[in-house]
């Protein structure tokens, strides 16, 4: 009889079961649901059809909301946060709010990174030089909304595919910054300084170093960057990407970027073999809050979703994953090794 695993992630707290006896059922991998590629917003010569630009790549000589861009970063159209001052028919009374009905305005900035001008849909059709690009619009954004001092934190994602929660096909990614700590992040904030304080060392370092010495979820390790499945996966073949040189993800350098990027690329191109193309995916970056930046190191997580958040999930909080981080490894670094 198999054995089912729960692990606990030791720097948020989450926990996973690992089942992998629940991937050979029916329907343990769903495909996703194609996406209509058609009255693309996002597209060249469709500027009118987005909120103005705050940031972008383009021909010299071109003129901001015209064509001639390589990439394009504009304010949501549907943002997640809402203005400071809400609205009123929506919000509850001032006296609503009580331990019962406890309540906050959520307001903030929301942006969408539009990653190319023609209509792709894959990070995979980007070449190297412009997810390198991409990257680097992330980084300049963020330091730009962390020097406002407006925020307290910002989430950088990018949602591929229906099952990931896009809503376009075209290429993008999202930007969201607010005055509010989210619980998971402030957890690893907790967890962080409780580990500093009991050990003096950094949490996620000393985790790399027990990867290092476990050795079964290691996909590759050099000067500049570590990547492995994490031992309480959130997905199956959740993959975590780690830039060794220290410092703030606003402060990374072009050249880290750049390799950044191209293992990125790398690793989602071979999840394909694994996979099949056009899996849904989430890619994350995972940043301490602004006002305390050195809590831990930032790192960027590669999140397929080919399994279904059911009845269970939903109760416990907890994901059951059918596929274990080991085997993922040991799978995705013979891949590496056979594309040389």
């Amino acid at each position: 009889m198999v054995c089912s695993e729960l692990r606990t992630d030791v720097l948020s707290g989450r926990q996973s079961i690992i089942a992998v006896q629940r991937s050979g059922r029916q329907g343990a991998l769903r495909p996703d649901v194609p996406m209509a590629a058609v009255g693309d917003p996002f597209a060249e010569g469709c500027e009118s059809e987005t909120p103005g630009e705050v940031w972008s790549i383009r021909e010299s000589g071109t003129q901001p909301n015209t064509p001639g861009w390589r990439l394009r970063v504009v304010p949501n159209r549907y943002p997640i946060p809402g203005t400071a001052a809400g609205s009123a028919d929506l919000l509850p009374a001032a006296d609503a709010a009580s331990e019962c009905f406890p309540w906050i305005s959520f307001s903030g900035s929301h942006e969408v990174v539009i990653e190319c001008a023609d209509l792709r849909t894959r990070l995979v059709e980007l070449t190297a030089s412009e997810l390198a690009d991409v990257f680097g619009a992330w980084r300049d954004r963020v330091r730009f909304l962390s020097d406002s001092g407006h925020y307290r934190s910002v989430a950088v994602f990018r949602n591929e595919g229906f099952s990931a929660g896009a809503s376009l096909a075209h290429c993008h990614s999202q930007i969201l910054a607010t005055d509010h700590v989210p619980a998971l992040l402030q957890e690893r904030h907790i967890r962080s300084r409780r580990h500093f304080e009991l050990t003096g060392g950094c949490l996620v370092r000393d985790l790399l170093s027990a990867e290092q010495r476990d050795g079964r979820r290691i996909i590759r390790l050099d000067d500049e960057i570590a990547i492995w499945c994490p031992f309480a996966a959130r997905t199956a073949w959740h993959i975590r990407f780690l830039p060794l040189c220290g410092g703030s993800f606003s402060l990374a350098s072009d050249e880290l970027l750049r390799v950044l990027s191209g293992a990125v690329r790398r690793l989602a191109g071979v999840l394909e073999s694994l996979i099949g193309a056009g899996y849904p995916f989430n890619l994350t970056v995972v940043q301490p809050r602004l006002d305390e930046q050195c809590a831990f190191p930032w790192f960027v997580d590669l999140m397929p979703r080919l399994t279904r958040q059911a009845g269970w999930e939903l109760l416990s909080d907890i994901d059951v994953i059918p596929f274990s981080p080991e085997q993922s490894a040991l799978q995705l670094r013979a891949l590496l090794s056979d594309a040389g």
